[in-house]
């Protein structure tokens, strides 16, 4: 009978990749980036493709640490509405009522799409309206998106008992893009629309960045204020999902500035540069 260490050795060096793409690695050197912004903050990358695969993470004590999810999670929002039939494309247009609010480009007739891109609340209050809190909760458990609590005010994502932390959503939004959870491929082909925001060449094809900022607009109690950006990278057979959150460095209750604020883009590909995710 053959000895079988050299199979077993074979066998080794042919999963040797996957585990090492399954280790969870944290990158404290990356965090420069956050403070020379004045910002405290996390971000967490999968670094590899799958439930299986570990994170790459900068600042793992607050990558595990639940906030509001703010605007992140109008991507929840608008999938329910393709889901129920609620906005049943992104050309869905709702009627203004007329209230002026803060931001001159929320003040109008809007589609789906120009909602999503401008984050307007009022739009998306009314469309949770039309999903119901049911059907809400429903696509969080589905995804095991933190707490799951679709309970309090109409906008509770932003003052409401509802809390995830960046590591659940980056678990949240990886399964979403490579099409778990149950929902219609032509539900997801429309969240990816709306979602789209940049694309560039890279050593193996294309690749194209989703996502969504979210972010606190004042402090509605002990909790600091809390800019995100979440979504992922796709790149050829591959999905990439991150999350990014941010507070003011030194006084996490005070309003992130306007360059702080535009600051959450510009980090996140920086990181996603800074670690071959996107191209230079």
């Amino acid at each position: 009978m053959k000895h079988p260490a050299p199979l077993l050795f074979a066998l080794a060096l042919l999963l040797l990749p996957a585990l090492a793409s399954a280790a969870d690695i944290e990158r404290p050197d990356l965090a420069r980036l956050f403070a020379a912004q004045g910002l405290d903050g996390c971000f967490a990358v999968e670094t590899g493709d799958g439930p299986a695969s570990g994170m790459v993470r900068v600042n793992p004590e607050r990558c595990a640490r639940a906030f509001r999810p703010h605007s992140t999670f109008k991507i929840l929002n608008a999938l329910t509405a393709f889901e129920t039939g609620a906005a049943p494309d992104p050309t869905r247009t709702m009627q203004w009522d007329g209230r002026e609010r803060e931001f001159p480009a929320w003040n109008r007739d809007l589609t789906l799409a120009e909602a999503f891109r401008v984050s307007a609340v009022w739009y998306f209050v009314e469309l949770g309206r039309r999903n119901g809190r049911k059907a809400l909760a429903e696509t969080m458990r589905r995804l095991d998106y933190g707490t799951a609590d679709a309970s309090g005010s109409e906008q509770f994502w932003i003052d409401g008992p509802l809390r995830v932390s960046a590591d659940q959503q980056v678990r949240a939004l990886g399964l979403l893009a490579r099409g778990g959870g149950g929902f219609a491929p032509r539900s997801l082909a429309m969240l990816r629309q709306v979602m789209f925001l940049d694309k560039g060449a890279g050593p193996d094809g294309e690749w194209r960045l989703y996502g969504k900022t979210g972010l606190a607009l004042a402090k509605t109690d002990a909790e600091p204020v809390v800019g995100w950006f979440v979504g992922w990278v796709e790149r050829p057979g591959r999905v990439i999902p991150f999350a990014l959150n941010v507070s003011q460095a030194g006084d996490p209750g005070a309003p992130l500035t306007p360059a702080q604020v535009a600051a959450r883009l510009d980090i996140s590909k920086a990181l996603l540069r800074e670690l071959g995710v996107i191209s230079k």
